[in-house]
């Protein structure tokens, strides 16, 4: 099912390389992509921090961007995976189609302090309070950079974003003219991506399709584990340029089918078959369209405006949504001291979910209507030799109310190649639509007592949001012209988490003799937090480079005495205490670049996942500016290993397995 399409794109491919590849003699020498000089990464300008475009180093936060040729040499084909390059983020591939991803802390399938944007759209799922990563599979090769901002970024982008901002960040289709061709095949999946970038008067377009098959993971018993999947995204974008002004459309449209591993909540069966063997089937898409307004004293105005839909068939019921969103900002400074960045947003969610008679959400459909404003204000000290940044975000939620979340940094930029921030910030985590109605039952089981036991979830409508105060500092050193060093220092205070709290089993005897526990959610969780981010680059030749980081995380939980959940006492906030990283990319010529990897993640003690480490090794080989071939090896330090753990993502995990793969890439130009 999986092969037909990649041999046609493999056709394609050896028909371009045959046809359009010039003789050896004539070919031009291969641009070396496999380095970026230090003052190039010192340099580069984000926007997702402050929503202004502004040198990172000059950021007063824990910043990170993960470069385009970052993600080209590491082999990766998911979102996800590309992710572990990033200092402090935490990820988890919990079976072949479905992550768990995270920043300091608080891990799952739907990990809910953390908002992931893609050119601004957020694709935050309010039903679950996480993002649906397999749903979000954009070709790699069109996307610019991803910027992530650990800590809290609600002053700007609003609620949920609590531990971290990630901002997913595609090329223009300027940067994307010609027709290029990737194949992906190996032990874990095919993936094959076609695009075609062209001009139409003064706009330029790309129009592009990527098909993803991932393969089987493996049981603890080394079986397959039944949850291959395979999905299409088709997409295009255009952007036109009519002075002053620049215009952005684009969208896309993914269908795909999986075997999530959902359990069998069938009481009727769920003994004989535990995981529910039907299908999942996924289908969604967006029109996102932006136009920034340019003055001649530089002050910018920006409109963007997206709708995206979403339907999910899950063997545990049917998911749907509907949202548009409409958010303006308006970029300018005040004399010579001033940089103003202030906005207001719109965004109407209607969502619904229909569960089988074992699950079900009340109410079972949802209207959301979102109402923001922010302000920012950098002003300039000491002969810009300090930056002070203090901001907030008010928002009114249709169903939970309003909201303040204030942020105030400063930035010291007196000492030559060195900088020293600090910033103390406050941000809000709604409850999901899950958490306030959702009713589970599990299928019984058997109790001391010698009745059947069940289990059962409701949701809590009077949940509180969550709160967070944060306070951090950071140091960012260059060391000559081929080094750097960047230290984060972290604490914070969380206030009514979410807890499970049981209450005594009851006798019932209707519908048969049995003893019933139902848990319900309550908000009798504080925590502490606190921990060290260090991250490094060194390019010790020319040819070489080296990327290290290491993070240290630690949680305290403070549960209230009146708590009757029997976890969330002792909860690690699901995340390893540390981990670390170190990759090299060495480059002996024009023509070919090797690159390894070494992730160590620690164990995760609460989910009962033990540490691992994790290494990765790929060569690419340039035939020609057009033509590379690929050989990459990933987890090749043993055959296989968990990587996530645990009932509280009802999902059924899996292991990780070694693999091998190879990717063709032809372009035109």
């Amino acid at each position: 099912m999986f092969r037909t399409p990649i041999v046609r794109l493999l056709s394609l491919a050896l028909c371009g390389v045959l046809g359009a590849a010039p003789p050896a003699r004539a070919q031009a020498p291969v641009r070396d992509l496999s380095h970026a000089s230090l003052e190039d990464l010192m340099n580069m300008e984000i926007t997702s921090a402050s929503r202004k475009e502004q040198r990172a180093v000059d950021v007063p936060a824990a910043v990170f961007v993960i470069t385009r040729d970052d993600i080209r040499r590491s082999g990766m084909t998911t979102i996800p995976d590309v992710l572990r390059l990033a200092p402090g983020v935490d990820v988890a591939q919990v079976n072949s189609n479905k992550w768990a991803v995270t920043v300091r802390g608080f891990n799952a399938v739907f990990a809910n302090k953390l908002l992931v944007l893609i050119d601004g759209r957020s694709v935050y799922n309010r039903i679950f309070s996480g993002v649906l990563w397999d749903t979000e599979d954009l070709p790699l090769d069109d996307v610019e950079r991803i910027e992530v901002i650990r800590g809290p970024g609600a002053a700007m982008w609003g609620a949920n974003a609590v531990n971290a901002v990630i901002n997913i960040i595609t090329r223009t289709s300027a940067d994307t003219q010609g027709a290029m061709v990737r194949l992906d095949g190996g032990r874990d999946g095919t993936q094959g991506s076609v695009r075609y970038g062209g001009t139409f008067g003064s706009a330029t377009y790309r129009a592009y399709s990527q098909w993803t098959g991932r393969a089987e993971s493996l049981l603890d018993s080394g079986a397959a584990a039944n949850d291959a999947s395979h999905s299409l995204t088709t997409g295009f974008r255009a952007d036109w340029t009519a002075s002053p002004g620049l215009f952005v459309l684009e969208g896309n449209f993914t269908t795909g089918q999986s075997r999530a591993l959902w359990p069998n909540l069938d009481p009727a069966t769920a003994a004989i078959a535990p995981t529910a063997d039907d299908p999942s089937n996924t289908h969604g898409g967006h029109v996102l369209g932006r136009w920034t307004h340019t003055r001649d004293n530089g002050a910018t105005l920006q409109v963007q405006s997206f709708f995206d839909a979403d339907w999910r068939e899950e063997p545990i019921g049917s998911y749907d949504r509907q949202a548009i969103d409409v958010d303006t900002q308006y970029h300018s400074r005040l004399g010579s001291r001033q940089d103003l960045v202030a906005g207001a947003g719109y965004r109407f969610v209607d969502e619904g979910f229909n569960g089988e008679s074992f699950i079900s959400m009340t109410p079972n459909e949802s209207q959301t209507t979102l109402v923001t404003a922010f302000l920012q204000d950098e002003i300039a000290l000491f002969q810009n030799r300090m930056a002070v940044t203090v901001g907030s975000q008010v928002q009114y939620d249709s169903v939970l109310g309003g909201g303040v979340q204030p942020t105030a940094r400063v930035m010291w930029k007196g000492l030559p190649h060195q900088r020293l921030w600090a910033g103390s910030s406050r941000a809000l985590r709604t409850p999901s639509l899950s958490e306030t109605g959702f009713h589970l039952v599990n299928p019984p089981v058997p109790s001391p007592a010698g009745l059947p036991l069940v289990i059962a979830s409701e949701g809590n409508p009077d949940l509180q949001t969550e709160a967070f105060a944060d306070g951090e500092a950071g140091y960012r050193l260059e060391i000559g012209n081929a080094a750097s060093i960047d230290v984060t220092g972290f604490v914070g205070t969380y206030a009514h988490l979410v807890t499970h709290e049981t209450a005594a089993p009851v006798f019932q005897l209707v519908p048969a003799p049995q003893l019933l526990v139902v848990s319900q959610g309550g908000n009798l969780l504080e925590a502490t937090t606190r921990g060290l981010e260090i991250s490094g680059h060194w390019a010790p030749a020319p040819a070489w480079s080296l990327d290290g980081s290491y993070t240290a995380f630690h949680l305290t939980p403070h549960l209230a005495a009146a708590s009757l959940d029997p976890v969330s006492g002792a909860t690690d906030g699901n995340a390893p205490t540390d981990q670390w990283q170190i990759r090299s990319t060495f480059s002996p010529n024009a023509r070919a670049t090797v690159n390894a990897a070494l992730f160590r993640v620690g164990p995760v003690v609460q989910l009962a996942v033990p540490g691992y480490t994790r290494a990765d090794v790929n060569a690419e080989w340039h035939f020609s500016p057009r033509v590379s071939l690929m050989a990459i090896g990933q987890n090749l330090l043993d055959a296989s290993h968990a990587e996530f753990a645990g009932t509280s993502s009802l999902l059924r995990p899996t292991l990780v397995p070694r693999a091998f793969s190879l990717r063709l890439r032809w372009t035109s130009k």
